[in-house]
């Protein structure tokens, strides 16, 4: 007897299933993965920040274990035999421990510089231990603090108050600032980093008198940094940020202005728009740091030698904002323009774009400029006509730095031979001019016509 099997139709799955399938599980392993890495991530750091911890909490109570006289830090006011910084291992991590210790001039008894006057500012020192580490920088680390007073009355040493201000443009105080100060010309010499408090200021009592021997360094992310510079003859030229003074039993104040860096994206093109590679410039102006002590002109912070890239550009970044100029230094060529008026004015965290136009010395062409006869600025919208006796007859309109370029970018090409030709200029609301121009090679004619 023969059996009928009966057929079962087996299913499998499809491949865009198999894909789907793939894709979910991926997902699930991806996010899974991203979160446990983020979980031993922050792991590692609460582990880093409980040794952190334990390590300020040991440095204070050393600190604590001192006499007052003894407390104070190496290069530091008051100063002692701490170290500001220094690098210590604990449960297989490297930290940074900074240690920083200062007067306090306590508004209880009055204070220098105020009413009433406080002879004695020195009332008593605060200590900060903050320590810091791979990926926590200075001013988010573990942070202790505590205060010390003298064992009696408290007694004056000598010295002044000084006060530091960073400031934006704006006059705003700019909080965390890193600074740094130094004055080899006192005894023990003095080398102390601090960050400015929330009103970007710095106050230290009991600072040695000196003459404008503080010599300052500022710094922020994103901030032009300043370092102040001694008074002429020891610096070539006046200094703008000289040195700081402290004079002794009085407040002594310091401003430094820091502003926003800035960024020049420069391009080479020729008049069609054509980029011309590996092109030479000097740039330089920027930040007045000093004034000539004879001529009494202004002296920058930038002077460099750039050239373009292959493609016509140079990204110039984090230049301090103010006046530059650009002289070309390409041989065979001449900048012949610009898309901005020199010296351009570059504002506190502004990114500008300069093209340069440059133009072949070898070539027969014309540059023609026209300016307002009065406010002798360049005039757009102008139609300039450009034609002689043997065929040549050609018009362009100038553009927004009133310039046209002869031969204009035809296919083909549009060449001029050497000779005289004859000019006109109508139209941009300006009277009517005629005139000749004699090309050989590059050439270039300036007009400048009344308004109607």
């Amino acid at each position: 007897m023969i059996k009928k099997i009966k057929n079962k139709k087996l299913r499998g799955f499809s491949v865009l299933e198999a894909v789907a399938a793939i894709f979910i599980f991926s997902i699930v392993t991806l996010t899974m993965y991203g979160s446990f890495g983020a979980g031993l991530k922050s792991l590692a750091q609460s582990q880093h920040r409980v040794a952190a911890t334990e390590l300020a909490n040991e440095k204070m109570e050393i600190i604590r274990n001192m006499t007052y006289d003894a407390i104070g830090t190496q290069g530091g006011v008051p100063s002692g035999t701490l170290l500001q910084n220094e690098t210590v291992s604990k449960s297989n991590q490297k930290f940074n421990v900074h240690t920083y210790i200062r007067y306090v001039d306590d508004s209880f008894d009055g204070t220098a510089g105020g009413s009433p006057v406080d002879t004695v500012p020195v009332d008593y020192k605060e200590a900060k231990v903050e320590v810091t580490w791979v990926g926590v920088q200075a001013g988010h680390g573990v942070k202790v603090f505590s205060k010390f007073v003298p064992d009696g009355a408290e007694t004056n040493l000598g010295g002044g108050t000084f006060r530091l201000n960073v400031l934006d443009g704006s006059g705003a105080g700019l909080s965390g600032t890193a600074v740094h100060i130094v004055n080899n010309n006192v005894t023990p010499h003095i080398d102390i980093s601090t960050y400015a408090d929330s009103y970007g200021s710095v106050l230290l009592t009991g600072m040695p008198a000196g003459d404008r021997n503080y010599q300052i360094s500022v710094a922020k992310d994103g901030y032009e940094p300043i370092t102040t510079s001694p008074p002429y003859p020891t610096t070539s030229y006046d200094p703008v940020d000289v040195n700081a003074s402290v004079i002794a039993s009085s407040l002594n104040t310091k401003g430094i202005i820091i502003d926003h860096l800035s960024g020049l994206n420069i391009h080479s093109r020729d008049f069609h728009d054509q980029v011309i590679p590996n092109a030479h410039f000097n740039l330089k102006g920027g930040r007045i740091i000093g004034n000539d002590h004879v001529t009494k002109a202004g002296i920058t912070n930038y002077n460099q030698n750039l050239v373009t890239d292959a493609g016509g550009d140079n990204n110039v970044t984090n230049i301090s904002p103010g006046k530059y100029n650009i002289v070309l230094n390409e041989p065979g060529y001449t900048l012949a323009g610009a898309n901005i008026n020199f010296p351009l004015s570059l504002i506190p965290g502004q990114s500008l774009d300069v093209t340069l136009l440059l133009a072949g010395n070898s070539t027969n062409s014309v540059i023609v400029t026209i300016k307002d006869s009065i406010t002798k600025q360049p005039i757009a919208g102008a139609n300039v006509r450009l034609y002689n006796a043997t065929g040549t007859d050609i018009t362009m309109m100038t553009g927004q730095m009133g310039q046209v370029y002869f031969p204009p970018n035809t296919d083909p090409p549009t060449t001029l031979s050497s000779g005289n030709y004859n000019l006109s200029v109508t139209g941009g609301n300006h009277q009517n001019y005629s005139g000749t121009v004699m090309i050989n090679q590059l050439t270039q004619k300036s007009i400048e016509i009344a308004p109607l």
